[in-house]
């Protein structure tokens, strides 16, 4: 046995590999290789920064990585099973080139190339600086008044990053705007990195980045701020009401050279005299002041007066009788009830002076058979400015009959829901499709106070 064995290795080997490839073959006809570059762009992993180092510049942050894998492995690959890293272990600073590595969470696929294969890296050592603060203000105080010595807390910062950035910061600068101030500045500025040609050192941080910041601002001596008060004389039209006063500047600087006289005020000066005098809509006038003798006003002369003037909002219910179109040729229809409430809102000088042909209440009957319906009455106001608030009763039954019809043996239709046979209508009219308004009494008025 063992001498066959001897003789015959040679083609058992053979054989082995033989069949051995015919499974491989089998088996990547079934599951065959992919060999391609990964769709998305995988993320570059920088690892291993020596400490104290920090990277300089903008370095490539992906790469494009070829994998090779059975297609069943393809269906399912994706970005987080990929990685690219650089390693940074033994750096000692300025320029290097690494190569870039990648591997892949998947059994049966592997990495078979790297676009770009090398990164270009910049490391640097981090220092870091303490550096002073310098306040600069822009803008004038308002008239009258003067601006106090400064005091910036803390006088010094710290500044870090790469210790090529970080030796050019020359000053830490912090920006105040005193534009119009009528007050002390108390608040906090944020901190500039500049270099000596003060332009902005981008790439550092600053500890803390804020400074607090406090600036007296007085008024000088014969100088008061007071308000604006609106002197209006008249009365608007009847119906109307103002409702609102806007003054612009509201608050005015006067000057005296008698500083005792400008104290001496009060707390406020009257613009000149305003006509509002019967008025329907709004007025926007430019006035002087009363100011007394040796006062002066400071800057504008004038001041500029809004006043918003608006109708007096009122409510009022009226009684009308229903009005039925588009009723079809030989029909007849009655309505209960025949007369409905109308709440109606808006201006009280037109609610006033409403006429009864104004405001029409109408039922329309277009293409609806014989039989009880539903129907939800429609409003006709004319007058502009009035609206709708509510209509009682909200629907109304209609019974509508023709030739050789018997009331009340309809059935009500799905424009809505019939009701007791025994009901007797308030109310029966007979139609033309065009609308033609009947005579109606003149309508019950309630007058509701005025809101």
């Amino acid at each position: 046995m063992f001498n066959w064995l001897v003789r015959n290795v040679t083609a058992l080997l053979l054989s082995l590999a033989l069949a051995i490839v015919i499974w491989v073959v089998a088996l990547n006809e079934q599951d065959p290789f992919e060999e391609k570059v990964f769709p998305q762009p995988v993320p570059i992993a920088i690892t291993n920064l020596p400490g104290g180092m920090v990277l300089v510049g903008n370095p490539p942050t992906t790469v494009d990585v070829r994998v090779r894998a059975p297609a069943s492995v393809w269906a399912s690959l994706n970005g987080d099973q990929l990685h690219a890293f650089v390693d940074l272990s033994g750096v000692q600073g300025g320029s290097v080139t690494l190569p870039i590595q990648a591997t892949v969470d998947q059994r049966d696929a592997r990495i078979t190339g790297i676009t770009p294969a090398e990164i270009h890296l910049t490391v640097e050592t981090i220092a870091t600086r303490t550096v002073p603060v310098r306040l600069v203000t822009s803008g004038d105080a308002a008239v009258g008044y003067q601006v106090g010595k400064a005091t910036v807390q803390p006088a010094t910062a710290s500044i870090s990053g790469p210790a090529s950035l970080a030796d050019t910061v020359s000053e830490l600068v912090a920006q105040v705007s005193l534009a119009g101030a009528k007050q002390d500045f108390d608040g906090h500025a944020t901190l500039t990195p500049l270099n000596a040609n003060g332009q902005t050192v981008a790439g550092v941080t600053v500890e803390p980045a804020e400074v607090a910041v406090t600036i007296p601002v007085r008024q000088l001596g014969g100088y008061r701020d007071v308000a604006v008060k609106a002197n209006y004389e008249g009365q608007v039209a009847a119906g109307y009401r103002i409702t609102n006063i806007f003054i612009s500047p509201p608050v005015v600087t006067l000057f005296s050279s008698d500083p005792a006289l400008v104290t001496s005020l009060p707390g406020f000066v009257e613009t000149e005299r305003l006509d509002i005098s019967e008025a329907t809509d709004d007025i926007q006038a430019r006035l002087g002041l009363e100011l007394p003798a040796g006062v002066s006003l400071v800057g504008d002369q004038t001041v500029v007066v809004q006043v918003s003037i608006a109708a007096i909002e009122s409510s009022l219910t009226i009684q009308r009788d229903l009005e039925i179109q588009g009723l079809g040729p030989g029909l007849t229809a009655s309505a209960s009830p025949a007369t409905v409430d109308v709440i109606l809102s808006g201006p009280l000088s037109t609610l006033d002076t409403l006429t009864p042909d104004a405001v029409r209440v109408v039922l329309d009957l277009l293409n609806l058979p014989p039989g009880l319906h539903q129907v939800t009455p429609q409003v006709v106001v004319l007058p502009e400015g009035i609206s709708v608030q509510t209509v009682l009763p909200g629907t109304i039954e209609v019974l509508i009959t023709g030739p050789g019809t018997a009331a009340r043996t309809f059935t009500a239709t799905p424009t809505g829901t019939a009701k007791p046979a025994t009901q007797k209508p308030a109310a029966t009219a007979t139609r033309a499709p065009a609308l033609t308004p009947t005579p109606t009494p003149t309508p019950t008025l309630t007058q509701v106070p005025p809101s």
